[in-house]
């Protein structure tokens, strides 16, 4: 049959209805032109959840697959196989009825061939889920009362990430908000995250979990009292080789010298009275390639108002340190970047206020979660040329250079595995409202239209300080900060 008669038929038979039309799935949102929409994963109610509820996520190669570990409120760890991202699927998923579920994906030398998720509950953990169940059976605590179970970490074996296991739980009495496994795999840094009025010491908790079977405390390391809305840490970052650990400590930054994770200690504690809560702090490298010479530095989030909605866009953003050689012991401060989005939010309860990110250093970009502000792709690479000291600054050192705001978007955080040669990459969003939601990046398209505001140390100060600020209690704090 020739080609011409064969098209002519198949339009009759559509328009006779025998065949149904493909239709183009319109994008559900706003985005600049190099950044398209792939597919959502919703996440099934469980343990008395609402669905959905996305909060942090992390990546890891396993079997030679590519997944990704998406925690969520009461409806358990997703895992998802991303091998292929526009045929992404749930694979399975690691039944903890907790709150909180932030994830982080390790390995440990002397266990070759094995992959491990640590999972967190900070005020809330369904007794009667799977996870509670595991633990209980290899001999931990963890019952409050016949439903309720016990705060901290629980560890999981996901080397079959079809069949996850509970190998391990570490009880953190005033529970475990986020928490960090030191790069030896050895040591668990908890953050609690709790407010001013918490009661003992103001501290992080290392823990030794070399033996899963038997995790013990190794140190409690007291941080500084300030004033302010609290002084426990709320996130930690380790460096790639494992001897700093950077902490947001809701009212302060904390640099801690980890060249020996059991007994680590303090090298500075710094304050900024442009940031109104220390939420998340991390280090990356930059190389000048002309000169070769190399920068520290250190990008702090502010979560204002611990994500209480406020209505309009944008709130916190993110402050940027130099942190090299001598600056360490008294970051130098160069710069603050927020997204330019002067609008309403999509509800009156909604937030607008930077959240988890995450650096690609080699590739100098950033991604960012901004709730309903949607995920963002920023190029960093401008704070390579950024002068030190109090200089305004002309220019930006760092521009926003794609975004996607879902309708009633409340992305958590945005982040990617990898960045392929050309610059494109893969961008997965996990979202309170939606759940998983997975984007595409495509450098050679057109950036957005706006970079986003740079503002001087100065500048950024003071408008910080002439901005009103929402007073925080162990009442009013939402759920970032105390998750119900």
């Amino acid at each position: 049959m020739r080609r011409s008669t064969l098209r002519l038929l198949l339009v009759v038979a559509l328009s006779m209805g025998l065949f149904p039309a493909v239709a183009q799935a319109e994008e559900p949102g706003t985005h600049s032109e190099n950044m398209s929409y792939v597919k959502n994963l919703p996440y099934a109610p469980d343990n008395g959840g609402n669905g959905n509820f996305g909060t942090d996520i992390e990546f890891g190669k396993v079997g030679g697959r590519q997944y990704a570990f998406a925690g969520s409120y009461r409806n358990g760890l997703q895992i998802v196989d991303i091998t292929d991202p526009r045929e992404a699927t749930i694979a399975a998923v690691y039944d903890c009825g907790v709150t909180q579920g932030d994830v982080q994906v390790f390995k440990r030398a002397d266990l070759p061939g094995r992959t491990f998720v640590t999972y967190t509950s900070d005020t809330y953990g369904d007794g009667t889920s799977t996870c509670y169940q595991e633990a209980a059976a290899l001999g931990f605590s963890v019952q409050k009362s016949a439903t309720r179970g016990k705060n901290g970490t629980f560890i999981a074996d996901v080397t079959d990430p079809l069949n996850p296991t509970t190998v391990s739980f570490v009880e953190v009495p005033k529970g475990s908000h986020n928490q960090t496994v030191h790069p030896s795999g050895r040591f668990l840094y908890t953050s609690n995250s709790d407010l001013i009025t918490s009661v003992g010491t103001q501290a992080i908790e290392i823990y030794d979990i070399t033996d899963f079977a038997a995790p013990r405390l190794a140190k409690t390391l007291a941080l500084p009292p300030r004033p302010g809305l609290g002084t426990e840490s709320h996130d930690i970052t380790f460096n790639a080789s494992g001897t700093r650990a950077y902490s947001a400590a809701l009212s302060q930054g904390v640099i801690i010298d980890t060249t020996s994770p059991a007994d680590p200690s303090i090298v500075a504690s710094f304050l900024d009275p442009a940031i109104n809560v220390w939420h998340q702090s991390d280090p990356f490298t930059m190389t000048d390639p002309a000169t070769g010479a190399k920068r520290d530095f250190l990008i702090v989030e502010d979560e204002v108002a611990g994500a209480i909605g406020t209505g309009q866009c944008p709130n916190g953003g993110v402050h940027i340190y130099d942190i090299t050689g001598a600056n360490e012991r008294n970051p130098v401060k160069i710069g603050y970047w927020n997204i330019d989005e002067l609008r309403p939010t999509d509800s009156v309860t909604d937030s607008c206020t930077a959240h988890v990110f995450d650096i690609h250093e080699d590739e100098a970009i950033m991604t960012i979660a901004f709730y309903n502000g949607g995920v963002r792709v920023v190029d960093i690479s401008g704070l390579m040329g950024i002068s030190l000291g109090n200089t305004e600054i002309t220019g930006a050192g760092m521009e926003e250079i794609g975004f996607y705001r879902t309708n009633g978007a409340d992305s958590w955080s945005a982040k990617t595995p990898k960045i392929s040669g050309n610059g494109d990459f893969y961008l997965f969003g996990n979202d309170i409202n939606r759940g998983l939601d997975i984007y595409k990046f495509t450098a050679d398209r057109p950036k957005s239209k706006s970079k986003g505001q740079w503002k001087s140390p100065k500048k950024a100060e003071a408008d910080a300080l002439a901005t009103p600020r929402v007073a925080l209690s162990a009442e009013t704090a939402p759920f970032c900060l105390l998750p119900q």
